[in-house]
């Protein structure tokens, strides 16, 4: 009896592959990947550093739009050196004004309350990994010392949290900076512009280039 030979279509021998070639094959893979791997790390950190920036712009855009609709007053703060950030939206009279004439008599000598806002509700959020807060500031204007902003020179609160970015119904907001870093210690600056809210995002930077780095 002759052996059988398997062929194609055409009439060809069909010749099988070895687990010897197949092992070649994917130790060939590997060792590309491993070659061509730390060349894409930066390009693909820088990516997710900007998508988390775009994270950060969205809640802010999405704050100002809850703060005019409801009429209340909402809070963002973040983790300096984290990667969490919260949301607070607050409940009390929105101005200077309302506040002096609903409530004679109890303000210091720089005209602020000394109550403490009615916190209505809470959400905490993350960044992507690996991507962290390293800076913040916040500037200081009359309404925001209503809530427990103070006027301070690094625009930081107790802890590590910031002080409160506050987005108020009117539509305006405070004026803040906020600069976001990944592992390879490459940033960027989020800006927000008190009066119009306007926000923007710089491109990604080095870590290293520290001019004017907190200016809106």
């Amino acid at each position: 009896m002759g052996e059988t030979v398997s062929t194609n279509q055409r009439g060809w021998p069909r010749r099988a592959v070895t687990l010897v070639e197949v092992l070649l094959v994917l130790a060939l893979l590997v060792m590309l990947a491993s070659i061509a791997w730390p060349a894409l790390g930066p390009p693909m950190a820088n990516q997710r550093l900007r998508k988390a920036a775009d994270k950060v712009r969205t809640s802010w855009a999405a704050t100002r739009v809850d703060a005019m609709s409801s009429g209340q007053t909402f809070l963002f703060r973040c983790a300096i050196d984290g990667s969490q950030y919260q949301i607070e939206a607050q409940a009390g009279p929105e101005s200077v004004d309302e506040i002096t004439s609903s409530m004679p008599g109890q303000f210091d000598e720089a005209g602020t309350t000394q109550t403490e806002p009615t916190v209505l509700s809470q959400t905490e959020y993350s960044l992507p990994d690996k991507i962290r807060f390293v800076e913040g500031e916040t500037n200081f204007d009359t309404r925001a010392a209503l809530f427990g902003q103070s006027d301070n020179a690094t625009g930081q609160a107790a802890g590590n949290w910031t002080e409160p970015i506050l987005f108020y119904p009117d539509g305006t907001t405070s004026t803040a900076t906020l600069i976001l870093e990944n592992e390879h210690q490459r940033r960027i600056r989020l800006t927000l512009r008190g009066l119009t809210g306007a926000m923007a995002v710089s491109d990604t930077y080095s870590g290293e280039d520290l001019r004017d780095e907190l200016q809106p």
